[in-house]
């Protein structure tokens, strides 16, 4: 048996650690930052923050906000032409997973010019990131994708509307600073949203196919404090101790996944790329559907998730079940046709997960029939 591990990038993780910025630019010879975020955050105060720290380091930033939900490869274009303009020497990505993959994706663009499709993993793209990229430093104010750890990025393909998965070790921030305080002002729903998809990495990492137990123990422990504190956070957003645990189960789940994922992803790109659900809320709804679907290919696995959520009855079902309840308590719909699907979506959808590469390493093989009917039951 020969298998690759591969852990991530140097952490900086706790309250007010976006203050080391500075130093942590200068340690890597950067003094022109571009700063990569969307215009959502830029109301809150949160990057003026940030680019007053830069300019008190005697540094030059400048500011791309132009970012989307689901980043499309015009806006990495965009994003790579801003970086020119500045003439930056380096990326600062802050945000959700958005502005997270799309500074990942400009990293690329900058000296890669091909279209970015060629870039997707399932073509083996990986190997044609051979050029210089510039050092990115990621800042996470959701506790949800864990970009700012992994080695991927999610890009949507505008012209065809399909969502590839750019994946390099190259890609990995050069710095990750986790600052909890930074997701104090967090509304309840998107609380709730990417803590869920903190859960899906967490709980598919742990059920994919492959011998990792690093990454087993590290999924199991991110799915003990979603279980334990989402729902505290969605409740009180100032709550430090489930702030904390919430953003730190969202960077387990980007390092546990390079294990694999599953088919609730494969599920849930397509959702977003066709029908504009957001990302954490498609993982939400089809989560418990997958987690049915999958019971009897995962074995006594489930017994260890089951004494993650700190449930007694051993079974998938409870596991599937105790997923809808947390969703339930938080307000998120639970199928759906609540969030804008229709039957008529059905047929694209199913090709499009098909296509999707998550669904490899899901411990039971998925057919198209398989997949029509995980999007029916949700419907």
């Amino acid at each position: 048996m020969k298998t690759r591990f591969n852990y991530p990038t140097r952490i900086i993780f706790g309250q007010g650690v976006v203050n080391d910025l500075v130093s942590e630019l200068t340690g890597l010879g950067c003094k022109r930052p571009l700063i990569i975020t969307d215009n959502g955050l830029m109301r809150t105060g949160i990057v003026e923050n940030v680019f007053e720290i830069i300019k008190k380091g005697d540094l030059s930033p400048a500011i791309f906000s132009e970012v989307e939900p689901n980043p499309t490869d015009s806006q990495v274009d965009a994003g790579a032409y801003a970086f020119k303009n500045h003439n930056a020497d380096s990326i600062i990505a802050i945000g959700g997973g958005s502005p997270i993959d799309a500074g990942k994706g400009v990293q690329i663009r900058i000296n890669h010019h091909e279209p970015m499709e060629v870039y997707d993993d399932l073509l083996g793209g990986d190997v044609k990131i051979t050029e210089y990229i510039p050092p990115l430093i990621a800042i996470p104010t959701t506790s949800g994708t864990g970009s700012e750890v992994s080695r991927s990025a999610v890009i949507t393909i505008a012209a065809v509307n399909r969502k590839v998965v750019l994946f390099s070790s190259r890609l990995m921030p050069s710095v990750a600073l986790c600052d909890p305080e930074l997701t104090y002002g967090l509304p309840p729903r998107i609380t709730a949203e990417t803590g869920m998809d903190a859960l899906s990495h967490n709980l598919e990492a742990f059920m994919s196919k492959g011998y990792h137990p690093m990454a087993d123990a590290i999924a199991l422990k991110g799915i003990e404090f979603v279980a334990k504190n989402l729902f505290k956070a969605v409740e009180n957003g100032k709550d430090v101790q489930a702030r904390q645990d919430m953003m730190m189960a969202s960077t387990m789940g980007a390092v546990a996944f390079q294990k694999g994922l599953g088919v609730v992803h494969s599920l849930a790109h397509p959702l977003s790329s066709v029908c504009g659900v957001s990302h954490g809320l498609a993982n939400s709804i089809m989560m418990p559907h997958a987690v049915r679907f999958n019971a009897d290919a995962v074995g006594e696995r489930i017994n260890e998730v089951v004494k993650a959520f700190g449930l007694k009855e051993m079974s998938a079902e409870a596991v599937a079940a105790a997923i809808e309840e947390l969703a339930r308590k938080m307000g998120l719909p639970l199928s759906l046709s609540k969030a804008g699907v229709t039957e008529k979506h059905i047929e694209l959808l199913v090709q499009k997960a098909m296509t999707d590469g998550c669904h490899g390493c899901n411990p039971r093989p998925c057919t198209a029939a398989d997949m029509e009917q995980l999007f029916r039951a949700a419907l």
